[in-house]
């Protein structure tokens, strides 16, 4: 009797937030390559680079903003039992956890600047032996699934 759910639609928005974060760097050396060049143009820089630095700019952005945040939103998989927590990641690889609720040790919510301005949180379930992180969620349905696994974990004990 399990309730699986997929990611809250507002996380895909954020990791695009965060992809193009990441594509910054791409985006800095093709300016100061192409900046590089202007300045000193009878240097040992080639002239394709100018077009090869653009080229992976705008692939790597686009892979990064667009391509790997849609397929790991696709990805993701959380279902919640009486008796455990079964998440299911990867866009490659897929990664399948099963955390007893009984193994749970702590639980602890983690908000950055981004995602509180966005109404989101994220949970990281640590257990003896490792810590795993759900991926970001509505505040409010956080905070009680939160409570929710306490409740659980109590009865189970």
């Amino acid at each position: 009797m399990g309730l699986e759910t997929k990611i809250h639609p507002q996380v895909l928005k954020l990791w695009r937030i965060r992809g193009f974060m990441n594509s910054l760097p791409l985006v800095v050396v093709t300016l100061l390559y192409n900046f590089l060049f202007q300045i000193m143009p009878n240097t040992a820089l080639p002239e394709a680079g100018i077009y090869i630095t653009i080229g992976v700019t705008i692939i790597g952005g686009f892979l990064l903003i667009y391509v790997v945040p849609t397929l790991n939103y696709q990805s993701w998989k959380v279902e919640y039992k009486n008796d455990e927590i079964d998440f299911v990641s990867g866009i490659v690889i897929k990664k399948r956890v099963t955390i007893p609720l009984i193994r749970i040790q702590n639980i602890e919510s983690n908000k950055g600047p981004l995602t509180q301005k966005m109404g989101l949180m994220s949970l990281i379930i640590s257990t003896a032996a490792d810590s795993h992180k759900l991926p970001e969620m509505p505040e409010l349905e956080a905070i009680e699934l939160q409570k929710r696994i306490q409740r659980l974990i109590q009865h189970s004990l």
